[in-house]
């Protein structure tokens, strides 16, 4: 399932519009991938069969759920900082921003598969870990409270749907969004307790994946036009006019 990609403020949302955007996330397939996993560990299921669980899960964590919450970190943190009913919550943030080594751009960054020069390298390589270490480290993750929270949202967001469907409405009760969004408001702290606690783990989705001989030779042959002189490009000028578009000079 594809996220929503807008982006008004969570705040301003109604009702409805803030079910429609948080269904999406709780329905993605990250959280089918982490039952997969689970039943895997439980099987004592062999390293590959484990890896390859683990690469589902960290791209739909990593590359979906996690950067879709990221996009709306300033505006949940304001609100965290607007009410004293979520001291706590805003307790464990302090606890995660003061134990952060990426900045936000560093975050970001990583997400395309490099690292800001000021930001420090994690320092521990998941495709080396040893069988028992990975093993740990899996299980911690599959069990980690994000997902404890994550069914508390589903369970409610269940709950509203049949209510709404019986009495035929688009809107909830005051009270009920409100058991919503605390109960969103602590998958979303759980969110960034989770991405901070794999902030110390180096991990490459494609690192162990085999590329298809057409696209090694492709590849191979790109670097070799490039290194002979053969592939040079098009001149910038001749890309504009071909587009219709006038060149100035900032400077």
């Amino acid at each position: 399932m594809e996220l929503n990609v807008t982006k008004s403020p969570l705040k301003d949302m109604t009702q409805e519009q803030f079910r429609d955007w948080l269904l999406p996330i709780v329905q993605h397939s990250l959280f089918v991938d982490r039952e997969r996993l689970s039943a895997l560990l439980m099987a004592d299921a062999e390293r590959e069969s484990l890896t390859e669980a683990f690469r589902d899960f960290w791209e739909g964590y990593y590359y979906d759920i996690a950067f879709e919450l990221d996009c709306y970190e300033e505006c949940l943190l304001s609100i965290l900082d607007s009410c004293e009913t979520y001291l706590p919550l805003k307790h464990r943030v302090a606890i995660v921003e003061s134990e952060r080594k990426a900045s936000p751009m560093g975050r970001e960054v990583r997400r395309m598969g490099s690292y800001l020069s000021t930001d420090s390298v994690p320092r521990i390589k998941v495709s080396e870990l040893p069988d028992q270490v990975i093993h740990e480290f899996l299980h911690k993750l599959v069990t980690f409270e994000f997902f404890a929270a994550h069914e508390q949202v589903v369970k409610l967001l269940d709950a509203i749907s049949i209510d709404v469907a019986k009495l035929s409405l688009h809107e909830t009760t005051d009270a009920e969004d409100v058991r919503l969004r605390e109960a969103f408001y602590e998958f979303f702290v759980c969110h960034l307790e989770l991405e901070q606690f794999l902030e110390d783990y180096a991990y490459d989705p494609d690192e162990e994946l085999e590329m298809c001989p057409e696209v090694v030779e492709e590849l191979e042959q790109s670097i070799a036009d490039h290194e002979s002189g053969k592939n040079k490009g098009r001149p910038l000028q001749e890309v504009a006019k071909e587009f219709g578009v006038t060149l100035k000079c900032t400077r």
